[in-house]
């Protein structure tokens, strides 16, 4: 007995040690800025064109109702006080300052309506940002929210993610990441063209707070709508929810740029367009193209405008995997 017991252990040890082999293990020479990668060490090749069977995915408002099962999914984590979260401070995209550009135009927002409770207020180890719903059990949000970046940059730890919380209330709970995604263009490289990520959860409460669309097109966005809601630092009550609108000011390949006002905390959160019934790819409700990242830095654009990462086929295809993964 003592022997087997003996050998239990050795073979967790071993377990334990390839794991963090595997996590810390470097990329292939080969994968692209696009790869996926994930927390738990996978690294998954993704092609820039050509492979996505549709354009985008459709909005869902939720039920409104939290199941009984997410319910006692948020009961089995040990809340963090209102206090400990003001606490935390936003995360940083290492380049940008996210900024309100001229007159402050932006809203306060009210969680429990759609699409407010589809957007979530993600906390881990001594920081916050935004994130939004687009599936049933995962998020959208910066790669910075996720990853601090770069080939000695880490995962975040820690990671919860409340959906709808505003200044202090959490009516659907809180939920723990199951894992984590970003791409090497992030993680090795911390190139903020690449500074995307995703959460996948445990618990399937998307179905309850509902989903943003997502959706992607080769010709340029210039002029469309931009929203973003999310939680700025520089508002009080704090981690409380604003909305800015503007439109689309520049496109580049894999950024957007606009006026939308914006502040530190709000990585992370859906560039979206309410879009009407029978548009193209995404329809009837909010449908987004870009996550925002990234604030005023360098030569115009980015010096005058805050930007984010355009939701192009690559990224579209990784949303999609991180989407439909176990």
């Amino acid at each position: 007995m003592n022997s087997f017991k003996a050998s239990a252990s050795r073979s967790k040890v071993l377990f334990a040690a390839l794991l963090v082999a595997a996590v810390a293990a470097p990329l292939p020479a080969t994968a692209g800025p696009s790869a996926s990668v994930s927390s738990d060490g996978e690294v998954t090749a993704s092609a820039e064109t050509g492979s996505a069977a549709t354009q985008g995915t459709q909005p869902s408002a939720g039920t409104g109702v939290l199941s009984e099962d997410a319910r006692l999914a948020s009961e089995e984590l040990t809340p963090m006080s209102r206090e400990e979260i003001k606490g935390l401070q936003p995360a940083s995209g290492n380049v940008g300052i996210e900024s309100v550009l001229g007159s402050d135009t932006r809203i306060r927002a009210y969680s429990t309506p759609y699409p407010a409770r589809a957007t979530a207020l993600v906390t881990f180890d001594g920081g916050y940002c935004t994130a939004w719903f687009y599936g049933p059990n995962v998020v959208a949000t910066a790669g910075h929210c996720v990853h601090t970046g770069g080939g000695g940059g880490s995962w975040r730890t820690n990671v919860k993610v409340w959906p709808a919380y505003n200044a202090g209330s959490a009516p659907y709970g809180s939920y723990n990441a199951k894992r984590l995604y970003s791409v090497a263009g992030w993680t090795n490289n911390a190139d903020e063209r690449y500074d995307y990520g995703a959460i996948k959860l445990f618990t399937n409460v998307g179905n309850t707070v509902g989903w943003y669309g997502i959706w992607w097109q080769d010709s340029s966005l210039t002029g469309l709508p931009s929203e973003i809601l999310g939680y700025p630092s520089d508002k009080t009550p704090a981690q409380s929810q604003w909305m800015s609108a503007d439109i689309v000011r520049v496109t580049q390949g894999t950024q957007v740029f606009y006026k939308n006002d914006t502040f530190g905390g709000q990585s992370g959160s859906a560039v979206w367009q309410d879009r009407p019934a029978g548009s193209a790819y995404c329809a009837d409700g909010p449908c987004a193209y870009a996550i925002h990242a990234q604030g005023l830095h360098g030569a115009a654009p980015h010096s005058n405008h805050n930007h984010g990462t355009r939701i192009r086929e690559a990224v579209f295809n990784n949303m999609i995997n991180w989407r439909n993964a176990p």
